[in-house]
């Protein structure tokens, strides 16, 4: 296992019993079609968009008893959504340990969101193989605790970030919050915005297939900074 591999599989705090099943879902269909009777992670990602779906429905369901159908879903897509995982696994190195066929690497595969997102839902699979429910829910619950901080705290904005943090920092902090330049990636087929936002002395960055999809995460990524304990909102932001 080398230093990259190592890297995620301490992100998710899960120690494989079968380092195979960490490789397969760090493979991608490309470097399985270079080497023949190699597995690709695309079955691991199947069952594993399946169980962080249900975890995700489990901890929303619990935490909003009084939530309607409509504002659960929105707040499970709020770290269950493609743009969500991509930066997830941007955040923890996750390209860089992908195995990829030669001409994918080429072409920006590492920081494709596609691919990005499929080894995130494959490595819930393989903790859920390898340690089962438990270990797949410890796994959640340390690759995203502020964002699940942030989870019962979300309103009438959920399904809109960038409109609840300019509500926010108007009120807490008296002035709109201020997104730098949007930069892009990858290929013209499938390009990568990245974009940050600053407010109130905190800056998140996120990315996504669009400039406004790129700063919808990192408005969504700073607002789950500021609801996370000790952020601003603990220490009396008005919302």
């Amino acid at each position: 296992m080398n230093s990259e591999t190592s890297a995620v599989a301490a992100a998710f705090g899960h120690a494989f019993a079968d380092p195979a099943l960490l490789e397969t879902a760090l493979t991608h269909p490309s470097r399985a079609e270079e080497n023949p009777g190699t597995a690709d992670n695309q079955r691991l990602e199947f069952l594993g968009d399946a169980v962080l779906g249900f975890l995700l429905a489990d901890r929303v369901y619990r935490d909003g008893a009084d939530r309607p159908e409509g504002d659960l879903t929105r707040r499970r897509a709020a770290i269950a959504s493609g743009p969500a995982l991509a930066a997830k696994a941007r955040e923890i190195g996750l390209g860089a340990a992908l195995r990829l066929g030669r001409g994918e690497a080429k072409t920006g595969g590492a920081d494709r969101a596609s691919n990005l997102e499929d080894a995130m839902e494959a490595l819930f699979g393989a903790v859920y193989l390898d340690g089962g429910l438990g270990a797949a829910r410890a796994a959640l619950e340390k690759l995203f605790a502020a964002e699940l901080a942030a989870l019962p705290s979300l309103g009438e904005w959920s399904d809109n970030p960038r409109g609840q943090l300019q509500a926010l920092a108007q009120a807490r902090f008296g002035a709109a919050p201020d997104y730098g330049p949007v930069a892009s990636s990858g290929p013209l087929h499938e390009p990568v915005f990245e974009a940050t936002v600053r407010a109130g002395g905190l800056e998140a960055s996120g990315s996504g297939p669009s400039k406004h999809a790129a700063q919808a995460a990192a408005a969504a990524a700073l607002l789950a900074r500021l609801d996370a304990p000790g952020g601003l909102r603990g220490r009396g932001a008005i919302v």
